[in-house]
């Protein structure tokens, strides 16, 4: 077992404590704390360790045991009413040199529903989770992920706060019947792009600047058959940042949008669940002070899941991302950069394993075999990465 633990400054300690850590030891079990008339309380904490033969992830796995893979969080809903939610959760998470622990306010909105019955519409305002794929208005808890480490072709977990949330408002709707369902949501947002990542991405290296979030969007449909046992969801949109450089530079204020789409199917059985994914992005960067081709990220994945038995499940991946779907192996790239081609192109093959002790409690392990590096944290790996890598991950979470 791996011991849950945590390193805090003294500030941020002091605010987990107070908003997250008492729940957590008065919590018997994964059920809600039931605070008040229509009031519910929930918490988690996971913590992870990371070894790798080459290459880092979660702080220096290269070289030892990396520890720096933990989350710590706590989100309330009050519903004050059938037509009215508000609901918040703040996290700490250390994420190697990605993430550092800080707290903040991971999401909160308020949510009116303007009419239901068979069809339901509604608006949310506020900081809202995003409508993509499969998994990413769910991600933020260990327990309902698809493995530890998320599909990264899909679900970049370097730059997070950029695709998970954002302030914004949303418009959403369902309608059910005996044989589907369809639901609809539409996000007008603002992303969180100041981060280290983001500048890697974009330049390959870091630079004297900031980017901050622009106007964006992103909307999906998702259908559902047969109970739930057929999912097929349709995502696309816009995710824009923009670049302002400090000081004197040669470098100047530019523009980057992202324009995913995305198609995903899920099936689900008694003892088998197959699920895949496919996108691709749209990336145009625009001034700059330096041209850049325009490309299209092509991005998918499948996986396979077998319930060996209530408390035990087994999983294999395929996960694949190509920065540039006309330059698979980067020959390209190198021509124009003299950097390695395997920067921008990732094929991760997953063998995984989690047991889940009761309905609060889940421990996970997860071999991976890497081609690539193009979605490694840059952070954590300075100088140029090893194309080829494998990546031993063992994770215990806790939720109520």
């Amino acid at each position: 077992m791996i011991l849950l633990s945590a390193t805090f400054s003294l500030n941020r300690q002091s605010l987990v404590k107070a908003l997250v850590l008492p729940c957590l030891i008065q919590a018997g079990g994964a059920e809600a704390l039931e605070i008040g008339e229509g009031i519910q309380l929930h918490g988690f904490l996971s913590q992870a360790a990371a070894v790798t033969d080459h290459n880092n992830v979660g702080g220096k796995s290269s070289q030892g045991v990396a520890l720096n893979l933990r989350e710590v969080g706590g989100n309330v809903s009050w519903r004050a009413d059938p037509d009215w939610l508000v609901s918040a959760q703040v996290l700490a998470r250390w994420a190697g040199g990605a993430d550092d622990g800080d707290v903040r306010l991971d999401y909160g909105f308020v949510d009116r529903t303007l009419s239901s019955g068979e069809g339901r519409f509604g608006v949310q305002l506020g900081k809202i989770k995003n409508p993509y794929g499969l998994y990413n208005t769910t991600r933020d808890v260990a327990h309902t992920r698809p493995g530890i480490l998320m599909p990264q072709s899909i679900y970049w977990d370097r730059i997070r706060d950029f695709v998970l949330a954002a302030p914004g408002i949303s418009i959403y709707g369902d309608t059910s019947r005996a044989a589907y369902g369809i639901g609809w949501r539409v996000n007008a947002l603002t992303p969180a792009a100041d981060s280290r990542e983001a500048e890697f991405i974009t330049f390959l290296q870091e630079r004297p600047g900031h980017f901050n979030g622009k106007t964006s969007w992103l909307g999906q449909v998702m259908f559902e058959f047969d109970n739930d046992r057929w999912r097929l969801a349709v995502s696309a949109g816009e995710l824009a940042m923009r670049y302002k450089p400090d000081g004197i530079s040669d470098w100047q204020a530019g523009s980057t949008y992202f324009r995913p789409r995305a198609l995903s199917l899920e099936c689900n059985g008694e003892e088998w669940s197959f699920t895949a994914e496919y996108s691709e992005t749209g990336v145009r960067r625009r001034s700059y002070g330096f041209t850049v081709p325009d490309n299209t990220a092509q991005a998918y994945y499948i996986q396979a899941t077998w319930r060996i038995k209530p408390q035990w499940q087994a999983y294999a991946r395929y996960d694949v991302l190509y920065a540039d779907k006309t330059d698979k192996r980067g020959e390209r790239f190198f021509l124009n950069t003299g950097l390695p081609k395997h920067l921008v192109f990732s094929e991760d093959i997953t063998l995984g394993l989690r047991h889940d002790l009761d309905s609060s409690w889940a421990f996970a392990m997860e071999i991976h075999h890497v081609m690539g590096a193009a979605w490694l944290p840059r952070t954590d790996n300075p100088g140029v990465p090893t194309k080829d890598w494998n990546l031993l991950l063992l994770q215990a979470a806790y939720r109520f």
